[in-house]
């Protein structure tokens, strides 16, 4: 065979093997085939979905059971499904036969679905005043979900106290405060249509979180509903195969703002000037400081036997309480399902967080601060019937805190009261140092490592089933839904506390009379120090717990309608709902009353109307009772109506439409009631006990019997009448969107004690009455602008803005003799003080002014560089007469918040800026007040440099006026007046997020499906004229546990 015919049979063998080639493939194809049902999210089968094989003319339709089945033609098909009202998708079959596909409903802005009170309601058709959080874009490294929302939303107040670990949650106001500093000020929180705390839900189980602010919104809670409401969604179950998600991030903690106190040498100049201001000599010599200097390193030391840190100490207490940095992380899995009859979420948690106070290795316990905790989450959705739903929850957490056994606020009580040279930070031995025999002053260092600790221990477990039913079988009955509810929380809460306190010791020696250095007789003839036991303690650690636990049972049945007739649309809700909640201490604070029931009942009703997605009016009503009054006052009718009006849906509209693309005014007009009074039931009664109140005789000694402890009060509910008038605007096709809404709040009958009884009626307490009024007003705005502005670039931004004021209407306090001390027209959180003109820059200053506070003559105690207030009155005297309204208080008047979303590809960044304003503290307490204790001991902030100095006495642009030493001195320096306010506004960069999407052919080749890479920040700069500590904390020395800063990286992969 030659050359030419074996290259010709190579070629038939090439030509047979590629058509036997084409020809499996094309059998292959030709008989691959899959099946598979489409749904909706909710479940809901799909009949007539088209289900194309794209690129070719093979295709079908579901059946009646949302079922399809196609035989494919292509290599690598790719399904193209589309149905009406619904986005079009491109499904990737690959070696699958089975595939069920989800599809997302094509939601135009009129048709988008926001939660209610009690269910769910078309955007477009809301009448009154909300916000909702997107909660994809919140996440922070923080253990308490009250402390994520500030500067979110518009109208919501939320200001964090402390960041102590599984303690900082924050303060809660929504449209600011309403009524009196002793009454209940906090909004509801529904989770999942429960009464529940939401500090501790892990926010990656959060589906919807929305703000119910004016009386439309939240009559339907009646009592419960008068200070706003929050309304939290977890998430449910959705069609689809298993999703899993996992989210983790690891991260370090630092203080936003460690208060700064003055150093040793710092500390004793001021004493010295503060002592020869008032006793006219100096508290240490010049040798004294000397010495210290020496003993600490500061100048050369000629004698370290005798000049050391133990005999001279130089202590900065708070680098000694508290370290620079400390940690935390969280990991949360979730998986996320199911069938059209069967959908599931599940989710565990867990996050960890340690605090900064130091550690010390002297004992063998463990008082390191430490927080953890587990939180779980399951959501079951069953469609057991065509027309029937049952959902099932269950959540709840596990936590662990361990802390010293004194409070953090107590060890900054003791770092302000102990000054840097009372005594060392321990004795040579490793005993605890104490000078006073009673056991005061005590060391800060041995409270935090030397008192044992405290273990805190909560467990939580809600439950609950809801059953819901489509009635529509009939003609005449669609539309209409029945739904109940049945949930069971459960908490406990145990506290551990191991404390002991032990024996003190000091130098016995003596110290030179003239120069104050110590004698040479501090030590033994051995060369040891000579200590002598100071206060007697007990090395051993006690015990003793304290227990709590709570039960609650909710229950609620409803039936809802809502249909279409033609142009108009018809909505109605009628609901009962009770609730049995149980309080259980166990100890001391145990009592018959705490051991009864608390319950709570009520109807609530809605009726909803639109016509033509133009004109809307929508009326709640809310009927509760309260087992605070008696049985004819028991229950209140609380109603709300509401209007709207969609002008860019009329016809006139369509000239300014591309400029203008939504344009709504919306009015509402409505009561919600309150019973809440602090620390009393079944107001009422008449309570009666042992007591000493009784005098009989010439000798008016008192006998013990039985008497009245409170007296029963027949009060009636507490009202609000609301009032919102709203805005919202869409502008260039829907990018950018404006909500304004300008609200008015009348609170009457508020529960107040009576101020008007003199003392000498012989009233055991002053009786409760229905009056208080409080008057509240104010304007709130929300703006976002979102735009692709490139190929692959977005752009989001966002504000929001509040302010209310708040009025007092009414107090009942006595008529004012001036009128500056008449409180009606101020606002309820007002601060009351003396104002401060300065401070006295001569004697002919002094003599020239009123006398101040008790003073026979003018400069009897003032002297120059004391403080000079005001005589409001002119009667030539400073005293309580004087007094006026100064400051607005530390709940803001303004707060707000704004950021943006830059996203580039596969980048992006997000800031959050959030701030208050119109806010102020008065100062007050050690450290803050010079040398103003009784025996004068207490530290000075490190800005006590910035005071008035008889060198430069008219020199009135100064922290502190004139040093003086004890409390009898200082009297006139530290009133509560305008000298020592200040402005505690701020702005803070809330949050930073920078983060990486892994790019999609990278993921092809792994089992992931996404991954995310994020590094963020929290807290990272603070604004502020404050500068001692953070301004955002509710201290007036700064004895409170910083905020946190907090730098994390994480990431977040589903597959």
């Amino acid at each position: 065979m030659n050359l030419f015919e074996t290259e010709k049979q190579h070629a038939k063998a090439i030509w047979l093997l590629a058509l036997l080639l084409v020809f499996s493939t094309t059998m292959w194809a030709q008989t691959l085939s899959v099946t598979g049902r489409v749904s909706d999210e909710k479940g809901e089968l799909l009949i007539g979905v088209s289900v194309q094989e794209k690129g070719t003319q093979n295709g079908t339709i579901t059946d009646v059971n949302g079922q399809y089945n196609i035989k494919l033609t292509t290599k690598n098909p790719i399904l193209t499904v589309s149905y009406i009202g619904f986005k079009t998708q491109d499904v990737k079959v690959g070696k699958q036969k089975v595939l069920d596909i989800v599809l997302s409903e094509d939601v135009s802005s009129l048709d988008e679905v926001t939660v209610v009170a009690y269910g769910n309601q078309r955007k477009v058709s809301i009448v009154g005043s909300q916000s909702s959080l997107k909660m994809n874009d919140v996440k922070m490294p923080t253990a308490n979900l009250s402390s994520v929302i500030a500067g979110r939303l518009a109208g919501v107040v939320a200001v964090q106290r402390t960041g102590e670990p599984g303690h900082d949650d924050s303060d809660i106001w929504i449209r600011g405060i309403s009524t009196f500093t002793n009454q209940n000020s906090s909004p509801l929180v529904l989770v999942d249509g429960v009464e529940r705390s939401f500090n501790n839900i892990d926010p990656e189980d959060i589906e919807s979180f929305t703000i119910l602010k004016d009386a439309s919104a939240t009559a339907v809670y009646g009592v419960r509903g008068a200070n706003g409401v929050i309304l939290i969604k977890t998430k449910p179950g959705v069609v689809g195969k298993p999703q899993f998600t996992a989210d983790y991030y690891e991260g370090f903690v630092t203080l936003t703002k460690k208060p700064q106190l003055a150093d040793a040498y710092t500390y004793m100049d001021a004493a010295n000037e503060a002592y020869m201001n008032t006793k006219g000599q100096l508290l240490y010599t010049p040798q004294y400081i000397e010495a210290t200097k020496k003993a600490n390193g500061i100048i050369a030391n000629d004698n370290p036997t005798m000049y050391n840190s133990y005999l001279y100490p130089a202590v900065d207490w708070m680098s000694e309480l508290f370290r620079d940095m400390g940690h935390n992380r969280r990991v949360n899995m979730s998986v996320r399902g199911g069938i059209p009859n069967a959908t599931y979420y599940v989710s565990l948690s867990y996050y960890n967080e340690t605090g900064l106070t130091r550690t010390a290795k002297m004992e063998n316990y463990n008082a390191n601060m430490r927080y953890d905790r587990y939180n779980y989450t399951a959501n079951l959705n069953l469609k057991p019937a065509d027309k029937t739903t049952i959902d099932l929850g269950f959540s709840g957490y596990l936590s662990s805190g361990n802390y010293p056994q004194q409070s953090t606020s107590s060890l900054f009580n003791s770092a302000m009261s102990i000054n840097p040279v009372y005594m060392p930070l321990i004795m040579p031995d490793g005993s605890i140092p104490g000078i006073s025999n009673n056991g005061d002053f005590r060391n800060p260092y041995a409270d935090l490592t030397r008192r044992g600790y405290t273990n805190e221990s909560r467990n939580k477990l809600n439950s609950n089933i809801r059953i819901t039913q489509d009635l529509g079988f009939w003609k005449w009955s669609k539309g209409f839904t029945a739904s109940a509810m049945i949930a069971f929380d459960v908490t406990n809460n145990r506290d551990y506390r191991y404390q002991k306190r032990g024996d003190t010791y000091y130098f016995s020696g003596s110290k030179d009379t003239t120069t104050g250095l110590w004698n040479d007789d501090v030590f033994d003839s051995e060369g040891g120090y000579r200590l002598t036991r100071t206060f007697q303690g007990s090395e051993q650690l006690s015990y003793g717990s304290d227990s709590s636990e709570t039960r609650s049972t909710y229950f609620e049945a409803s039936l809802n309608y809502d249909r279409t007739f033609g142009l108009h649309r018809v909505g109605g809700l009628l609901l009962y709902n009770q609730k049995v909640y149980r309080n259980g201490l166990r100890g001391d604070n145990d009592t018959l009353v705490n051991s009864l029931n608390y319950k709570q009942q009520g109807l609530a009703a809605r009726v909803t109307y639109s016509w033509n997605d133009r004109y809307f009016i929508e009326g709640n009503a809310g009927y509760n009772g309260s087992e605070n009054f008696s049985p004819k006052k028991r229950f209140g009718f609380f109603p709300a109506v509401g209007l709207g009006w969609a002008i860019s849906n009329e016809s006139f509209w369509e000239p300014v439409q591309k400029y203008v693309s939504y344009f709504k005014v919306r009015y509402t007009n409505g009561l919600v009631g309150t019973d809440a009074v602090t620390g009393r039931r079944f107001m009422y009664q008449d309570l009666m006990g042992g007591t000493d109140g009784y005098r009989f005789g010439t000798s008016n000694s008192a006998v013990s019997g039985w008497g009245y402890s409170r007296y029963g009060a027949n009060v009636g509910w507490s009202t609000s009448h609301k009032q919102d008038l709203g805005i919202d605007l869409k502008f260039f096709n829907d990018d950018l969107s404006v909500t304004v809404d300008l609200f008015k709040e009348h609170r009457k009958d508020i529960f107040l004690q009576r101020k008007t009884i003199p003392d000498y009626s012989g009233f055991i307490e002053m009786p409760y009455g229905n009056l208080g009024i409080v008057d509240n007003k104010g304007i709130e705005a929300t703006m976002e602008y979102s735009k692709q502005i490139g190929e692959k670039t977005f752009l989001t931004l966002r504000g929001n803005f509040a302010w209310n004021e708040d009025k007092i209407v009414e107090d009942d306090s006595p008529a004012a003799t001036y009128p500056w001390l008449e409180t009606r027209g101020t606002n309820v959180n007002g601060r009351w003080g003396w104002i401060a003109e300065g401070l006295f820059t001569s004697e002919a200053d002094i003599l020239d002014h009123a006398k101040q506070f008790g003073e026979t003559y003018p400069g009897q105690v003032s002297q120059v560089g004391d403080i000079k207030y005001k005589d409001l009155n002119g009667d030539g005297v400073v005293d309580d007469y004087d007094k006026c309204l100064i400051g607005q208080g530390d709940v803001p008047k303004i707060y707000y918040g704004f950021g943006a979303d830059l996203q580039y590809g596969d980048f992006s960044v997000g800031v959050l800026f959030s701030g208050t304003a119109k806010a102020d503290r008065c100062l007050s307490g050690d450290a803050i007040n010079p040398f103003a204790d009784t025996s004068g001991y207490t530290n000075l902030y490190s800005n006590i440099t910035d005071r008035w100095s008889a060198e430069n006495p008219t020199d009135e642009n100064v922290f502190y006026p004139r040093l003086h030493y004890g409390a009898d001195a200082n009297r006139n320096n530290t009133k509560t007046s305008t000298w020592w306010q200040h402005d505690v506004s701020y702005l803070r960069l809330k949050q930073m997020t920078i983060a990486y999407n892994l790019p999609k052919r990278f993921l092809d080749k792994t089992f992931l499906k996404s991954a995310r890479i994020y590094v963020m920040g929290t807290n990272l700069l603070t604004f502020s004229k404050f500068k001692l500590w953070d301004p955002e904390l509710n201290t007036n020395n700064g004895t409170s546990y910083p905020n946190n800063r907090t730098y994390s990286v994480g990431v977040n992969v589903s597959f």
